[in-house]
């Protein structure tokens, strides 16, 4: 883990004070836990807007993809996929999507 400097605004420190004292953890963690949080939905958003995949954001968090869905369906992020895609995909890989 490397360390960083930055100069960081009053309302961040307020917000940092919050998260420790409700999480009951140390200042440091206070922020890592902020900068996840902040990356994640930023990512989130990324995925929403189709600019990344599922597997880029995954990649890019250091979690599988199952987790990562889980993480943007939490904050309210649903997949970027229509059901024609899917439909498209299945037919590609020789899956019939008729009703048996």
């Amino acid at each position: 883990m490397k360390t960083k400097s930055i100069r960081i605004p009053e309302e961040i420190l307020s917000a940092l004070e919050v998260v420790k004292h409700e999480e009951k953890i140390e200042e440091s963690s206070a922020m890592r836990k902020l900068i996840r949080i902040g990356f994640e939905t930023y990512l989130g958003n990324l995925y929403k807007q189709g600019k990344i995949t599922l597997r880029q954001a995954a990649k890019l968090l250091g979690i599988n993809q199952i987790e990562a869905m889980d993480i943007f369906l939490d904050a309210g992020i649903k997949g970027n996929l229509l059901a024609s895609d899917i439909l498209f995909s299945l037919k590609k890989l020789g899956i019939s999507t008729r009703n048996r």
